[in-house]
């Protein structure tokens, strides 16, 4: 196996590691205190930015006529409303317990949407892109609807009405997917012509751009897991615990995917989570150690999608 090839391979390993060892190297390191703050200051605008793009070229290969809810959909979303009344009904019942943590955590999992990147991923292992793109619509949605009716009642302590929330979360999430589709639209309708050449030439563009963001994903986990209160042992049984659950998720989704001939979008769609999103959820509206569970959620997802990249590689 070539160099070009591994790399192309274990293109998310990499990047994670970078990721880890960035985070140390810019809080380690005296001199490079200037460059962190400089790199800190962008992350609001470089982030989203990226995405964008990244999407921008993964909807230029798609028909807009693909664009439609499928049977799987109202399945996956089922499958998450009961997720989240058992996480919810698992922090009322530990709520003065040392195991709250746990349940907010894992809550803070089941409750978040679908990545917008997921789209990205189902096209580099082969599946659909387009009924993964409308599932992230439809959990963005659902996300914004869930959050302000159940984040309220496990933390009284939150002044924000419904209304207010829900606008809070749709205004995080909706420009980054929607902005980019409405522009391939618009070329699709106009300019057809623009959209093939950019889905022609832009190729695995998507997924080294997603490597990116990967890379400075990677780096907030570890600060926000470097940096939490909780114990080492609660660190551990919340990483742990969010392993299991989204092997269990890709599991799940894989096998509902496979009903309705759609099984990699199914898959990503249950388990790809928008841990950004998930991560200022929790930060935002429930306890610190919260954000732990998000954190995991992408170390584990991007192993797996990591295993998932390279047996597709061997198959074609």
């Amino acid at each position: 196996m070539s160099i070009k090839q591994l790399i192309k391979d274990w293109t998310l390993p990499i990047s994670m590691m970078v990721g880890v060892l960035g985070y140390f190297l810019f809080t380690q390191v005296e001199a490079l205190s200037n460059a962190k703050r400089i790199i800190a200051s962008t992350f609001p605008y470089f982030l989203p930015g990226l995405i964008c793009v990244m999407l921008f070229f993964t909807y230029c290969k798609i028909e807009p006529r693909e664009l439609r809810p499928r049977r799987w959909h109202l399945w996956l979303i089922l499958i998450q409303l009961c997720e989240v009344i058992l996480g919810f009904l698992w922090c009322m019942a530990n709520k003065d317990s040392e195991w709250l943590p746990l349940g907010e955590a894992l809550l803070a999992c089941f409750i978040a949407p679908m990545a917008a990147v997921g789209a990205v991923v189902t096209q580099k292992i082969g599946g659909n892109p387009a009924t993964a793109t409308t599932y992230t619509i439809i959990s963005s949605t659902f996300t914004a609807i869930v959050v302000p009716v159940v984040y309220p009642l496990v933390e009284p302590g939150l002044e924000l009405s419904f209304f207010d929330l829900f606008l809070r979360i749709l205004s995080r999430v909706f420009p980054t997917i929607m902005a980019p589709l409405v522009i391939t639209l618009i070329l699709w309708k106009i300019a057809p012509k623009i959209k093939d050449y950019v889905a022609e030439k832009s190729k695995d563009y998507s997924f080294y751009l997603w490597a990116l963001c990967t890379i400075v994903n990677t780096a907030q986990i570890i600060k926000s897991i470097v940096s939490s209160p909780s114990s080492g042992t609660m660190v551990l049984w919340i990483c742990l615990s969010v392993g299991i659950l989204v092997f269990a998720q890709f599991y799940l989704g894989k096998t509902i995917g496979s009903i309705y001939n759609d099984r990699m979008a199914a898959g990503q769609g249950l388990a790809q989570k928008n841990t950004v999103l998930a991560i200022w959820m929790a930060m935002s509206f429930l306890t610190p150690q919260s954000a732990i569970g998000p954190g995991a959620c992408l170390l584990w997802q991007n192993i797996f999608n990591s295993w998932q990249i390279w047996d597709h590689n061997r198959k074609v």
